[in-house]
């Protein structure tokens, strides 16, 4: 009775991945025998807990999205620095790059987030179609490790701009499998009645990305009347490896190595 009953079983998992592909179903046991996603860790422990996937994925799009002073660009510059010393042959860090389309990255900032500026190139092209075209450029004639652009809302200022980017995902997406790189697009937060009126620009390319956090901050910490750096969350909104909304908590301590600016 026991080997009919296991003989049904297979036959009819069997039946289920002939027809919908052989990831529709598996046996529970055949999880821990999965192949671990290639990623690139987000430097924080707790947010690299609750992506599914360890961090940030290599070979696909994360969209990255938050206010001013959430910790998105902090997140952004230690995506890179860990990218440069997790693949440096032979001991010298992995070229990375951004794309600063506002024109707003600070030298001094970024060294803080410890990326080494001798192996970052940095790119500020006009907001127009030739930007989209340059990350294509980029991916094909660097084949970085990881990749960050500055961001979505300024693409999305100008519509044929926004167009040629959804025109150009798939192509992207291709450019990442092949060259294995972690793409990270910057965005500010989009209010839920956008999307009720079909009004958000970031539509498609969160429909693309493999992960998208929004980082929020919470409250500023302090030490003895001294700002000493600030507590955010990072909230999973997306994951291809796991379902739910989730979030982590963050803290950017400003020790020398990231720290405040006065204008904050």
């Amino acid at each position: 009775m026991a080997g009919s009953k296991q003989r049904r079983l297979e036959n009819a998992v069997a039946a289920v991945q002939q027809h919908h592909g052989p990831r529709a179903l598996r046996r529970g046991g055949e999880l821990s025998r999965l192949p671990a996603v290639p990623h690139l860790s987000t430097g924080f422990s707790g947010l690299d807990a609750i992506t599914g996937c360890g961090g940030v994925p290599l070979g696909m799009l994360t969209l990255l999205s938050g206010r001013s002073t959430s910790g998105k660009l902090t997140l952004a510059y230690k995506l890179l620095a860990n990218a440069q010393r997790a693949f440096a042959p032979g001991g010298v860090p992995s070229t990375v790059i951004l794309l600063d389309l506002g024109r707003t990255a600070d030298p001094d900032y970024v060294v803080r987030c410890g990326v080494d500026l001798e192996h970052l190139l940095v790119a500020r092209p006009s907001v127009g179609p030739n930007a989209v075209n340059l990350i294509a450029d980029l991916l094909q004639q660097y084949h970085p490790r990881a990749m960050v652009v500055d961001g979505l809302a300024d693409l999305a200022t100008d519509r044929a701009v926004l167009h040629h980017l959804n025109t150009s995902l798939g192509k992207l997406q291709r450019l990442l499998r092949a060259t294995g790189c972690a793409l990270v697009i910057l965005d500010e937060p989009r209010p839920p009645w956008l999307r009720w009126l079909n009004l958000d620009a970031a539509s498609l390319v969160r429909w693309a990305a493999a992960l998208h956090i929004e980082m929020q901050r919470e409250h500023w910490l302090r030490q003895n009347g001294e700002m000493t750096g600030y507590r955010a969350l990072a909230r999973l909104l997306k994951s291809r490896w796991m379902y739910g909304i989730r979030s982590a908590p963050v803290e950017i301590i400003f020790n020398g190595t990231v720290r405040a600016r006065e204008t904050w």
